[in-house]
Parts: structure tokens; C-alpha cells; sequence
């Protein structure tokens, strides 16, 4: 009985055993049968999801096998390196607690040692730090500070061996002297190429106008799939070498001077350019703000180029096209007189800068004075359908095509006769300093203009082999070579003249003669003119030797809060000479100076004795304001390059004395003046010859002197 219901379940146990196991290898087949379809279906059509797995694992190979070409350095005149190639390092941190290597913990275990660690290297506050590192995240970015980390810092962080600290590693582009020309050299962003990659993408400057030539062409390093590949036509191509106009020398010249300019005025913005004369070339140029691009700060400040993206109105520096447009048309008469003041036009007044009480002048005075009045008079005898020809024929309202990008070609109101006078002195009118320069070349080269440029060539990067170099560019002649030496002339009585607004460029005690012209423009905003002087634009075009130029420098200071000196034209100055000097001192100048260059010593620290011989050994000549302990401060800095026998002023405690001014320029006694607080009235010109307080006097009960200057004969 018992043996016969074994038998039973045994059967009943095989039978239901054979239903599973015919049921499982039903599913089993489905699944195949469903997976193998899958199969045949991404075989076939090579796509999941929509997601083309062809495309993706041709992607994941151009990635493996696509050499990035290396971008082109840009360089100095001199050779020296402006931008390189470098790599730069975003910074995260794993804080996901399963995540270990070999067993050791690969994420951040001490969130405040490893802040505390990070925040001075990253230069970031610690108590933020340790915030992101304590978050609940499985991973986090520790915002822009750990973004674009140098090699250097880079280093530092990895010698700390902090766990959990990752790096993503991404090209960059290095500038060795940070913010120096930065506005013309420009700057690179990272991008992706068509196959993911990062490379690097010009964006400012020279970086973004010569972008295609910098960047080169992405090479491959084998053949794609069964297509075969040219291996010429898929071979990488480094980027070419730019090789810019820029001297790097006076540019660190221009640039140390502009920084001293801009902190002493406050000013809103400033620029300055030295450009060649005779080839257009562009050998230094500096702005104010800038930026540097390395770590971009100062790049939110209005970012643009002022020399060729910044049209504005330019004051008196305009007047120089209106004179060499009269005496073209011979309209221009030196000698003959009007009155000074204010202008009445159809019920709207000119009024001259300096003032309503001037009198009657010559022309020739109203060029040296800067007269608003005697030059919308020139306007109007010139008549404006020929004004606006001349305007047409020095190029204005039209780009110069210079090697920078968005460049500006500026505008100007016309329509009403008292607009057309206002383009006479420069206002109504809006130009760019490279028009400006353009311009002002055809005084320097007998009425022919030439074109300003910022890249002299671009070559192979291998084999140091040209690939193409600018040439000077003639770009039209406006005016006749006798009109241009009349006008130069007459640029020279701006600087020689007694009451000449360019008086203190005077280069004369060096052997030079200097043509300038200065510039005050009031600036417009919302349809109106700001009030002041405060609220202009203070310029100078200078060119040297006044008689054939080699050198072209245009300084302009915007909206100055302060004042360092008695006038602006003596703080632009600050600037001009030095680097003027510099430039025509230079080994490859055609013209030089007769007198030697001498290094200043530095004598802070020292007795008056040892710091009055120091100087006096150096060829300089010296006084000094005080009388007793040591020199606490002098006018020139040491280390600074200056033509031997220029006055250094040195600065001690004690009793001041008023100095035997006899032989001063008039600069060096106003600057005395501007140390001491003594009010200096000046008459005539050339070199100080009386004085009303003795030499040797004491300085109390002398708040104002007089000093008289003759010409030497």
C-alpha cells in the first residue's frame, strides 16, 4: 500500500518537473529569440534609443586618432614671447563615501583640513570651502576659484596628497607679461572641436583676428573604417607664429608711465600710442583700464579696444586737418586777426576754451592757443562742402583696416551750419586714434598717409620660414608736400610759442625739436555736453623731429578726477618724453639723439651728501627740498633710463630753501613748485633767468614766486 503511493507522488513529482522544465526552456527560447531580434536589430540599423551607435563609435575613434595642431605663439618685434601655449586645471572633489582605491578612501575623509589646505593656494575664502566639501553631494565643483588653475598651483595642490581632490587638465593659452598690450594681443577661450576635444578659440586682439592662422588644422593618425585617408591631406598643421610691430622694451617704457598717469588723474579711461612715422607701424600701444589674461581680471571693466574701437569726439586735435586743409586751398592767413571769444552761427554760439577775454589774434595765435573761434572762422571760409571733401580725403568715417577686430569707422553731424563748424575744432565729429594717426602720417611724409598696422609677418612655426609680412601701405595723399611742412611748421609754434598750449613737450634741452598739437573735447551724453574740465577728454599728437618725423605719439586722458600737476599737458608729458626719448635712442633709429642716456641710482635711505654726490656722479643735476635727516623720496626713480643732465628733485626734513632757479626749464620750476606748495607765476620763455625770491632763502613767508625765463642766446 505504502509502495504503491510512492509510486503515485514519484510520478506526479517527474510529471510537474517536466512541465517546469518545458515551461523554462519556452522562456528561455523567448528571451533568446527576443535578445537575438535586439541583435539583428542594432546589427542591421547600428542604432539603441535612437542613439547611432556607428556615429558614436566613429566619434570615440577620431577622438583616439585626431592629433590637435599646437596654436602659433604671438611675439614681439624683438622675438620675445606675448602668448603661449600652457595647460590650465579645473579642480573638483568626490565626497561619495563608497568610492576607494586599493581599499584607501578616494574621496574627501577631513572636509575643514582639506579647505583649510585648498583656500590659500586657491586664494579663496575657507569657511565656503568647507561648506562644499560638507555637502550631502556624491561629487562637487568648488566654483571659479578652482577653475583654470596654473601648473603651478596645480603642483602645489597635488604635493598635498589630499584624498578625493580630481583634476580635468584642458589647453590654455599663457601671457608672460600679463596685462602689458593685453587690449592688443587679446585673449582665448577653450572650445570643443568637431570631435569633442578641447582647443583653443581667439576671442579679443590679434588672438581673434588672426584666429585661423593661430589655430592651424587638426591632423588624424590613421585611416577611418575602410575609407583610406590621404595621409597628406589629414597630417596636423601647427598654427603659424604672429610676429607683432610691438617693441617690447618701450612697451614696459610706455607702460610703467601710463600707470603712473592713470593713478595720479583717477582718470575714467586713458590711451597712448607711439607709432612709425614712416611705415605705419605700430611699436607700442597701452590703454587704460586693461585686463590681464591670464586670470581675466579687470576684463569686465567696458572691454574694448580703443585704438580702433573707441570712435569719440576729439577735441583740437582735429584742428590740424583744418589748418592743412586752408592753407591747401590757400585760405589759410596767418596774420590776419580776429576777434577772440564766442562765434554767434544762425543764433548758437562757438565759444573759445580759454575764455572770452582774449581780444583780437592772429590765426597763427589761434592755432597756438587753440582758438574754437578762429578755426569755425576757417571752416567757414573754407566752406563746408569743401571741409567735408578734405575730411573724405584724410579718410575719416571710413575704417583704416588695421589687423584688430570690430574695428569702428565713426560718425558725424553735418547737416547745420553750426555742426559743420563744430567738426572744425572736433566736436560733432567721432574718430578712432587710428584714424587719427592715419591721418596726421601725411604731415610726416610730404601729404602721403600711410596705414597703421600691428602685425609685421606670420610664419611657419617649424621652420621659422615667412609666410607673409606686411608692407607700408600707402593709403592716399590729401595734401601737397609744401602744404605738409607749412602745417609742421605751424605744429612747432604750438610747442615754441610763449603761450603755446604744447609748451611743456618742448624737447629742446635734448637737441629736439617737437610739432604737436593738443586736444581738450567736451563729452556729450544724453544729447548734452558735460560741464568742466573734469569732464573731458585731454589729448596730444606729437610728432619727432618736428622737422622730418619719425615718430608719431598720441597720449589721451578721459574724465581725470585729480590733477598731479599745474597743468594736464605736464602729466601727459610724464609720458611722452621718457618714452619719446626711448624711441628715438633706440639702436635701429635712423635719428638720434647727440646727448647719452644715464641709469638714475636709487638714493632713498642715504644722507643728503651721499645722495646729492650720487646723482651729481651719474651726470645729473640735482637740488634738493629740505635740510637735514636722510632722503626720504626723488622726482626721477631709480633704475629709470633718462638723458644725462636732467634735474632730479630729492625730498628730505628740515628747512626748505628756495633754489637759484637760473637754467630751469620751465617744467623742472613748476615742478619744484608742486612739491614745496609754492604758487610759481611765470613770464617769457626758454630758461629761468630772474627770480623774485633770493636763492637760499628760506621757503616760509613765500607762498607765491615769480620767475622770469629768457631764450638762450
Amino acid at each position: 500500500m505504502k509502495q504503491s503511493k510512492r509510486r503515485q507522488l514519484s510520478k506526479k513529482i517527474t510529471g510537474n518537473a517536466k512541465k517546469f522544465g518545458l515551461l523554462l526552456g519556452l522562456f528561455a527560447t523567448v528571451i533568446i529569440m527576443v535578445m537575438g531580434g535586439r541583435l539583428f536589430q542594432i546589427a542591421g540599423v547600428k542604432s539603441v534609443n535612437s542613439h547611432n551607435l556607428s556615429a558614436a563609435t566613429r566619434l570615440t575613434f577620431m577622438q583616439k586618432s585626431t592629433v590637435p595642431a599646437t596654436r602659433g605663439q604671438i611675439l614681439s618685434s624683438n622675438g620675445e614671447v606675448l602668448a603661449d601655449n600652457s595647460t590650465v586645471y579645473d579642480m573638483y572633489a568626490v565626497l561619495d563615501k563608497k568610492q576607494k582605491v586599493k581599499g584607501q578612501p578616494d574621496y574627501v575623509t577631513d572636509p575643514k583640513k582639506t579647505a583649510e589646505q585648498l583656500a590659500p593656494i586657491l586664494d579663496a575664502n575657507q569657511d565656503d570651502l568647507y561648506k562644499q566639501l560638507s555637502s550631502d553631494r556624491l561629487q562637487v565643483e568648488l566654483g571659479t576659484k578652482a577653475k583654470n588653475l596654473s601648473v603651478d598651483q596645480y603642483n602645489k595642490i597635488k604635493d598635498l596628497k589630499l584624498p578625493g581632490i580630481k583634476f580635468t587638465a584642458q589647453p590654455a593659452r599663457y601671457y608672460p607679461n600679463n596685462r602689458m598690450a593685453s587690449h592688443l594681443i587679446g585673449l582665448t577661450n577653450s572650445v570643443a572641436n568637431n570631435v569633442g576635444q578641447k582647443t583653443l578659440n581667439g576671442v579679443l586682439g590679434v588672438e581673434s583676428f588672426k584666429n585661423t592662422a593661430l589655430r592651424g588644422k587638426d591632423g588624424l593618425t590613421t585611416s577611418l573604417g575602410s575609407e583610406v585617408e590621404d595621409a597628406k591631406k589629414n597630417q596636423v598643421k601647427n598654427g603659424a607664429n604672429i610676429t607683432l610691430t610691438i617693441d617690447d622694451k618701450l612697451q614696459a617704457t610706455l607702460e610703467n608711465r601710463m600707470d603712473v598717469l592713470f593713478a595720479g588723474t583717477e582718470a575714467k579711461s586713458a590711451a597712448a600710442y607711439v607709432m612709425d612715422a614712416k611705415t605705419g607701424k605700430i611699436v607700442a600701444a597701452t590703454q587704460r583700464p586693461n585686463f590681464d589674461p591670464n586670470t581675466q581680471d579687470g576684463l569686465s571693466d567696458a572691454w574694448e579696444n580703443q585704438l580702433n574701437q573707441a570712435a569719440f569726439e576729439p577735441g583740437s586735435t582735429m584742428k590740424t586737418f583744418t589748418l592743412a586743409s586752408a592753407i591747401q586751398e590757400k585760405k589759410w592767413h596767418p596774420d590776419d586777426t580776429y576777434k577772440s571769444g564766442t562765434l554767434d552761427i544762425n543764433g548758437q554760439k562757438v565759444v573759445d576754451s580759454f575764455g572770452q577775454n582774449e581780444g583780437v589774434l592772429t590765426y597763427r595765435q589761434a592755432f597756438e592757443r587753440s582758438s574754437n573761434v578762429g578755426f569755425a572762422k576757417t571752416e567757414q571760409a573754407l566752406g563746408a562742402k569743401t571741409w567735408k571733401s578734405y575730411l573724405e580725403k584724410f579718410h575719416f568715417l571710413k575704417k583704416t583696416g588695421i589687423e584688430l577686430p570690430n574695428e569702428q569707422s565713426g560718425s558725424m553731424s553735418f547737416d547745420q551750419p553750426i555742426d559743420q563748424a563744430n567738426t572744425s575744432y572736433g566736436q560733432a565729429i567721432r574718430v578712432t586714434p587710428a584714424q587719427l594717426l592715419q591721418g596726421y602720417s601725411a604731415f610726416a611724409n610730404k601729404g602721403q598717409m600711410v596705414k597703421p598696422y600691428v602685425v609685421s609677418k606670420v610664419s611657419d612655426p617649424t621652420t621659422g620660414k615667412t609666410i607673409s609680412k606686411t608692407k607700408t601701405e600707402k593709403v592716399g595723399k590729401p595734401i601737397s608736400e609744401s602744404t605738409a611742412n607749412e602745417v609742421l611748421k605751424s605744429m612747432e609754434g604750438v610747442v615754441n610759442a610763449d603761450d603755446g598750449t604744447a609748451k611743456p613737450y618742448s624737447m629742446e634741452d635734448v637737441g629736439y625739436q617737437v610739432a604737436a598739437k593738443t586736444g581738450t573735447a567736451q563729452i556729450a551724453e544724453k544729447g548734452k555736453y558735460l560741464e568742466g574740465l573734469n569732464n573731458a577728454i585731454h589729448s596730444v599728437m606729437a610728432m619727432v623731429p618736428g622737422d622730418n618725423p619719425r615718430y608719431i605719439m598720441y597720449i589721451a586722458v578721459r574724465q581725470p578726477k585729480k590733477w598731479p600737476d599745474a597743468n594736464i599737458q605736464i602729466s601727459l608729458n610724464k609720458v611722452f618724453r621718457p618714452v619719446m626719448l626711448q624711441a628715438l635712442n633706440d639702436q635701429d633709429a635712423p635719428v638720434k639723439s647727440q646727448t647719452k642716456t644715464v641709469q638714475i641710482p636709487d638714493v632713498r635711505g642715504q644722507s643728503i651728501a651721499e645722495a646729492e654726490k650720487a646723482m651729481t656722479d651719474a651726470g645729473m643735476r640735482v637740488s634738493t627740498i629740505g635740510s637735514s635727516g636722510k632722503v626720504s623720496a626723488q622726482s626721477l626713480k631709480g633704475g629709470q633710463t633718462v638723458v644725462k643732465g636732467q634735474l632730479v628733485l630729492l625730498t628730505a626734513k628740515g628747512t626748505v630753501k628756495v633754489p637759484d632757479f637760473t637754467g630751469w626749464t620751465k617744467n623742472e620750476v613748476l615742478g619744484w613748485g608742486n612739491l614745496t606748495g609754492v604758487k610759481i607765476e611765470l613770464s617769457g620763455s626758454g630758461y629761468a633767468e630772474k627770480q623774485s625770491a633770493k636763492g637760499g632763502s628760506q621757503i616760509i613767508g613765500h607762498k607765491k614766486l615769480s620767475v622770469t625765463f629768457k631764450e638762450k642766446e
